[in-house]
């Protein structure tokens, strides 16, 4: 089966590399020779082949091959529909955003076996999540590569790149460790800078830390509509009666259409659907049946079979062991760990649910093997089926803490963005499952950190402030005249939690530039000549971060003195003080009807 993969996967790589040795001069084409040897070559067709081999949640049990499960009309996008080859995007560079679920990986995947099936370009497939971090972006991929089964060096790499034969395919740029994802993004913008023929295909997250990248073209996937979703069950259970039966229930439920919009949460709704006919009201009950569902799927798919649970655990006490443990790796940004932080992720949750020690091993056991919620990834790791069950069962956890310790946490999402990016999603799920915390802690607090009222209650925005309103990489494009031509906004966490503020913010700051203009023009006639070139676009125009020319200009109190005063004067203030004050009446009447 595998053998049959591979060369279905790769049945173009022969011919792309004699076209890379005869292009090559004497001095590259014996590196060449010796990175395609044929003992090289045929690994790297093997790991091409390997990208096609998978794990579904629908399956955990198997390995299938993607060409038989992928369902290609649920990644459309809205720019441009479907896309089949690299070769078909119209720019060299190419960012894939989408939500939690809706096929980023599998897509990449799918993508690569094109790639390797075809004559254009030899690809590359990697993981963000695997990088190391500890040297340049451009080692860890060599690094990669490597492992792929191309040994780079500096002059092939460069040879690479400019022979328009080479794909770079880069799955999961949200899944970077907070910390290093600026400096990623600036490297992969200088790799792109110094290619320009180089393709590169990256996946991630909105609101990841690529949305200001002046050389990466955005692609959005569309979410799935009604239709489509009629089609993906229809391939999922090959038209037969578990097709019909689930959608007959999708076409007279119009809750459970708009739920289940992507590829994953309509797959799980099936599995839902399939072992309880159930149909939840809202999106946070939607989840809470995953745990319960997956932990009896077996038995329900088998009658008469049981599968023991060696941990000896109660259906209670493993779905809080699961919740600790989902709050712990996703705290350390791990959605991917060897079976040895397995154990002691699993140590401290048994520890904060107060549940017998040194069961670690039969919880992994228990945990892979009958909840399939966490499965066997490569040789002694695993990983979640899907972060965003890691990032929902943390919600889960979060939203039992106690009042001080959830105001600490709320804290520090509020103060530091890297954290925010980090419990981004389980944000969404505790504004749900926790709303009325969620709003006290959290959703006020935002708001009243963003306008920076004084003891006034008048707005006073901070420097820093208005920075992590605009996004610190946020650049503009002008012209040599100073005319401003383009925003490119980048990533802040009031574009996800609060659009208004950050729709509002973008609007003035946009204003603001235009009437700088006479300023703009000077920062660019007397920046460095190193800076002057960095700015200098190929299109003749240049770009800059907003927060260089603002500090360059010395402008940074004036701009916070304007965006304070058209918040002092807008709805947004007004909106605050009437939602402080409802929460006021209502604690108030709690402590007066409660009374204790």
């Amino acid at each position: 089966m595998l053998e049959e993969m591979i060369k279905k996967a790769t049945g173009g790589i022969d011919g792309l590399v004699d076209d890379l040795v005869k292009s090559a001069s004497d001095k590259v084409k014996e590196k060449i020779n010796e990175a395609f040897s044929i003992h090289k070559l045929t690994a790297l067709k093997e790991n091409i082949g390997r990208v096609g081999r998978v794990k579904t949640i629908l399956d955990p049990d198997s390995i299938v091959d993607l060409d038989n499960i992928f369902f290609e009309d649920a990644i459309t996008f809205e720019e441009s529909g479907r896309v089949k080859n690299v070769s078909f995007f119209p720019s060299k560079q190419i960012l894939i955003e989408g939500g939690p679920g809706q096929g980023k990986s599998l897509y990449l995947r799918w993508l690569c076996l094109n790639e390797g099936a075809g004559s254009n370009h030899i690809p590359i497939f990697i993981e963000f999540r695997n990088l190391t971090y500890q040297k340049s972006l451009k080692k860890d991929l060599f690094h990669s590569v490597r492992d792929f089964g191309v040994d780079l060096s500096d002059d092939l790499f460069d040879f690479l790149a400019k022979s328009k034969k080479i794909v770079f395919i880069l799955d999961g740029f949200d899944e970077i460790p907070n910390s290093e994802r600026l400096r990623v993004a600036r490297e992969l913008e200088t790799i792109a800078r110094t290619y320009p023929d180089l393709r590169i295909v990256i996946s991630s997250r909105p609101d990841s830390g690529m949305g200001a990248s002046v050389y990466f073209e955005k692609y959005t996937i569309k979410r799935l509509s009604k239709e489509y979703q009629r089609d993906f069950v229809n391939h999922l259970y090959k038209n037969g009666s578990q097709a019909e039966a689930i959608n007959t229930i999708l076409a007279s439920n119009n809750f459970l259409t708009e739920v289940t919009n992507t590829p994953l949460l309509l797959t799980l709704f099936t599995i839902t659907y399939n072992a309880r006919q159930f149909k939840p009201d809202s999106l946070a009950e939607f989840y809470s049946l995953i745990f319960p569902t997956m932990l009896y799927r077996h038995d329900r798919l088998k009658i008469g079979y049981e599968r023991e649970r060696k941990a000896g655990l109660t259906d209670y006490q493993m779905q809080r062991i699961f919740e600790a443990l989902s709050f712990i790796s996703l705290k350390s940004n791990s959605t991917r760990f060897p079976s040895s932080k397995f154990r002691l992720f699993l140590d401290n949750a048994a520890k904060l649910e107060r549940i017998n020690e040194n069961l670690e091993d039969l919880l992994i056991d228990d945990i892979s093997s009958i909840t399939a919620l966490i499965i066997r990834d490569g040789f002694d790791y695993y990983s979640f089926s899907h972060k965003s069950i890691q990032e929902y069962f943390s919600a889960v956890f979060l939203s039992r803490l106690s009042d001080q310790r959830k105001v600490a946490f709320y804290k520090l999402v509020i103060n530091d963005f890297d954290e925010y990016r980090k419990w981004q999603n389980s944000l969404a799920f505790l504004s749900t499952i926790d709303e009325n915390d969620y709003k006290k802690y959290f959703l006020l607090p935002f708001k009243r950190n963003a306008l920076n009222l004084d003891s006034n209650r008048k707005v006073k925005i901070d420097y820093k402030s208005l920075l992590r309103m605009i996004g610190v990489d946020t650049k503009a494009e002008v012209s040599e005249d100073g005319k401003l031509v383009e925003v490119y906004w980048g990533d802040t966490s009031y574009s996800v939690v609060y659009e208004e503020y950050s729709r509002f913010t973008r609007s003035m700051i946009s204003k603001y530039l235009k009437r700088k203009r006479a300023n703009i023009a000077n920062f660019l006639s007397f920046c460095e000549t190193d800076d002057y070139e960095n700015y200098l676009h190929e299109n003749g125009n240049f770009i800059f971060s907003i927060d260089s020319f603002l500090k360059g200009e010395k402008l940074t109190k004036e701009s916070c003195s304007y965006l304070s005063e058209k918040f002092e004067f807008s709805p947004f203030k007004a909106e605050l003080d009437e939602a402080e004050k409802e929460l006021l009446v209502s604690e108030v009447a709690a402590d007066d009807i409660l009374q204790f």
